[in-house]
């Protein structure tokens, strides 16, 4: 039966059946994102949570996390449609398209791949003098590199609170950043997003370079790091790899619109 839960310890316990999978609902819990969050859930008559769904309202078009562990999915999924925003993304498993296509009309986004990092592999050649952790006050070139080089992403500047962004400097401007979507201390795990460089500075390694720093920051915390990554972004995923990344699943990201 569908209930919807603010119960972070059950949460918890569900989400680390699978530290990969549920890498954003797991960092979601911690307090910088919780209050953009709602948990919907099934607990099959028992104590404990036996599958959930995500959905995240801290962006203009919420985002819905749909991913399960067991056959009582399908059926939490089919009571969350009716009542789902009228406009959404999607993240889900292909077998589930079809129970949003009865009530939704799909944009496909894509088929992604999950990737975690089994063992980093620090990139030993770095010259790092061009690298800085950013700050507030690195916003507006952060926010000129995001539009010339990556206009579709998510990003909102309190994002740079975590302290986990990393930027590669030219001239005093940032030509290739990596940071997180989420990470939180308290769950040991970190998401990587928001990574991009500028055009003409593109397969020069500097991307793999500026991670390898953002790594070795996260690393030292002792968390699981994950990522979402495009399934046919080779180049990506080859960076990822030299950097230690292996991976583990696959999902389909859409938006859906009520018809």
């Amino acid at each position: 039966m569908l209930i919807f839960t603010d119960n972070k310890i059950r949460l918890k316990r569900h989400f680390e059946k699978d530290k990969v999978l549920f890498g954003y609902h797991l960092g979601d819990l911690d307090d910088f994102y919780f209050n953009d969050c709602q948990w919907a859930v099934d607990y099959a008559g028992t104590a404990k949570i036996h599958e959930a769904i995500l959905i995240y309202t801290g962006c203009e078009t919420p985002t819905v996390l749909a991913f399960g562990v067991s056959k009582l999915f399908d059926e939490l999924l089919s009571q969350m449609i009716p009542i789902l925003p009228m406009k959404f993304y999607g993240h889900f498993q292909k077998q589930h398209r079809d129970l949003f296509l009865q009530n939704y009309k799909e944009t496909s986004l894509g088929t992604f791949s999950k990737m975690k990092l089994a063992k980093f592999q620090k990139i030993s050649s770095i010259d790092s003098s061009n690298i800085k952790q950013l700050d507030m006050s690195h916003l507006e070139s952060l926010k000129e590199l995001y539009q010339e080089a990556y206009p579709s992403n998510y990003f909102t500047s309190r994002m740079l609170e975590t302290g986990k962004y990393y930027g590669y400097f030219d001239n005093d401007k940032i030509v290739s950043v990596s940071g997180v979507h989420v990470d939180s201390d308290e769950f040991k795990i970190a998401v990587l997003g928001n990574i991009a460089t500028a055009t003409e500075y593109r397969g020069k390694g500097i991307s793999t370079m500026v991670t390898s720093c953002l790594l070795e920051d996260l690393t030292a915390d002792d968390k699981t790091v994950c990522l979402n990554v495009k399934a046919d972004n080779d180049s990506a995923i080859a960076s990822y790899t030299k950097l230690g990344f292996i991976k583990v699943h696959e999902y389909e990201e859409a938006l859906f619109v009520l018809q």
